[in-house]
């Protein structure tokens, strides 16, 4: 399957987590990996979203999907906000320090 096919089905789901919001796709050439942006009819950006090459190449369109769910990725958003993450054929990692808890 086409590369940009799977790029289009990612959108696609995002566009279904978070209507009205714009989605923007780009590559990054330093990690080799896919950003997809989500923002809000404001402007505002809520989520960034990393996608490794390696985990939209080994997969199909269908699976991306399947995946995307069963890794828990509106879960993560929703925690994690604004802060990056990245996701790959392992599951889902935020870009993220976390504070430190206070006693």
């Amino acid at each position: 399957m086409d590369e940009k096919d799977k790029l289009s089905g990612i959108e696609n789901y995002l566009k279904e987590l978070f209507p009205g919001c714009v989605i923007e796709n780009m590559r990054d050439s330093k990690s080799s990996s896919y950003m997809f942006r989500v923002d809000a009819p404001t402007g505002e950006t809520k989520h960034n979203i990393g996608i490794s090459s390696e985990f939209v190449s080994d997969n199909e369109p269908e699976d991306i999907v399947i995946c995307l769910k069963l890794y828990n990725l509106k879960g993560y958003l929703e925690m994690f906000g604004n802060k990056e993450v990245l996701v790959t054929n392992d599951g889902i990692n935020p870009e993220v320090t976390l504070p430190l808890v206070l006693k």
